[in-house]
């Protein structure tokens, strides 16, 4: 998920990946993936419907025996951490081994080369690439689901499972994590030093940007205080995304994978867009702001220096500017505005086939169990798609940051647009002629829009 890097630690799964979106997350680095946002789903199983094939019992879990090899986008960077986990999947599975291979995904065509084709994958959520269907290197998963009295669509934040099927009905992905898009971290002192005492509701771009420009404060030629600009929610793509989403829009206003379709000049963007250039040019002034950030103690930023009022924060950095500041507050951004990002998990063809049963114990226990939601937020420090988690709930009776996760959760109801091709580079280098005034907003976009379906009309054609 193309988001800043600002002490992003690899250990945590809530690292975001470029443009995920997100990440884990909005565009993305793995960009040649299917969408997975249609709101036609596979039908819902209730808790204890076991579909067509219900009367057949499943296994005892110390009977379900075999070798699974999982693969993930981090590679061996979350090695420990994931055989950490293990032990606890042990405890259920004990007859299972699970190898979990130190070469990240993007490696896989050497590995299928070589003859080391692993039984699961661990990618961004809904953003597999269109190529391990088309290839036949991953399964539907629908089976599965079906004959599984233990699993349901239920189980899941409806986004999450949401993201890993196609209009189809199929399910390549069961939901793993979730990475809550955005809390919102501030700085009660600054708040009060300029007559306010908490963040208003804010629920239409006009209503945002009326209290953004607030903090954007001039005195003698000099810029004394600032608060988040619009094009700084974790880069280009997820600072438009989460604009147009708070303006009404949603990921089939960009992608619509059911007719193949990119509309980047959808209105509802283009007026996010011309709405970020107008704040900018209104409230913000490039040469004051580079002196005020000369004028920062070295290896700090505006918000640490109190010269920020508030941060849209992932997660992981919403714990790291809170260990340097325990006195921040929190809250969330404009429910409109909110999106889920994550991590999903596939079973290989291969894995079907030969470990079925160890294969499938694995992906349930890592995305649909109690167990497994517990160990991803002790052991990873991440929190599960599956929502019955009671470790994670205890926690945000504790935790203002797991409080603020939960909050955003239980508002977001949208997904990133998942396109199945690479539109980014061209994105970020015509993105920055709208940054700098030399490209107007509508033209930009349609531009991109073009660029896209001209894209999505290749592959298509292949």
């Amino acid at each position: 998920m193309r988001k800043r890097a600002k002490g992003i630690r690899i250990g945590s799964l809530l690292l975001l990946l470029v443009m995920t979106m997100a990440a884990c997350s909005g565009g993305g680095s793995e960009s040649t993936n299917d969408g997975g946002n249609a709101a036609d789903t596979p039908a819902k199983k209730e808790k204890g419907d076991q579909g067509e094939q219900g009367d057949k019992a499943m296994p005892e879990k110390s009977s379900v025996k075999g070798e699974v090899k999982v693969i993930s986008v981090w590679g061996a960077g979350l090695s420990d951490k994931f055989n950490t986990m293990m032990e606890d999947f042990n405890k259920d599975y004990p007859n299972i081994k699970v190898t979990y291979m130190p070469q990240p995904i993007s490696e896989l065509a050497t590995l299928v080369s070589a003859g080391e084709m692993p039984d699961v994958m661990i990618a961004d959520g809904g953003r597999f690439p269109r190529d391990w269907i088309r290839d036949k290197l991953i399964e539907d998963l629908t089976p599965f689901i079906e004959m599984d009295p233990d699993v349901n669509s239920e189980m899941f934040y409806e986004p999450a499972y949401r993201r890993g099927g196609d209009p189809d009905g199929k399910v390549w992905q069961l939901p793993w994590l979730v990475d809550p898009n955005f809390p919102i971290i501030y700085n009660k002192d600054v708040l009060e030093q300029y007559g306010y005492t908490e963040i208003p509701e804010m629920n239409s771009l006009q209503e945002f940007g009326d209290f953004l420009k607030k903090f954007w404060i001039v005195e003698n030629g000099e810029q004394v205080m600032t608060t988040v600009s619009p094009f700084e929610i974790y880069g280009n793509f997820n600072s438009l995304l989460t604009i147009a989403y708070l303006n009404g829009a949603d990921s089939t206003n960009f992608y619509n994978p059911e007719t193949n379709t990119g509309t980047f000049n959808d209105p509802k963007i283009v007026e996010a867009l011309e709405w970020m250039v107008r704040f900018k040019r209104e409230n913000i002034d490039d040469d004051r702001m580079n002196n005020l950030n000369a004028a920062l103690p070295e290896n700090t930023t505006r918000f640490a220096a109190q010269k920020s009022l508030l941060e849209p924060n992932v997660i992981v950095h919403v714990q790291d500017n809170m260990k340097l500041n325990p006195d921040l507050q929190l809250t969330t951004m404009p429910a409109e505005s909110l999106w889920i990002g994550g991590h999903g998990i596939s079973m290989t063809v291969k894995g079907a086939k030969e470990n079925k049963d160890a294969a499938w114990a694995l992906v349930k226990w890592l995305s649909a169990s109690r167990e497994g939601a517990e160990a991803n937020l002790k052991v990873l420090g991440n929190i599960s798609a599956f929502k019955d988690n009671p470790y994670f709930l205890e926690q945000t009776e504790q935790d203002p940051i797991m409080k603020a996760a939960y909050d955003v959760l239980q508002r977001a109801q949208k997904l990133p647009p998942f396109f199945p091709v690479q539109y980014e580079t061209e994105f970020d280098q015509k993105f920055a002629e709208v940054v700098a005034g030399t490209l107007e907003p509508k033209a930009f976009l349609d531009h991109m829009t073009k660029y896209t379906q001209s894209l999505l009309d290749d592959q298509k054609a292949k």
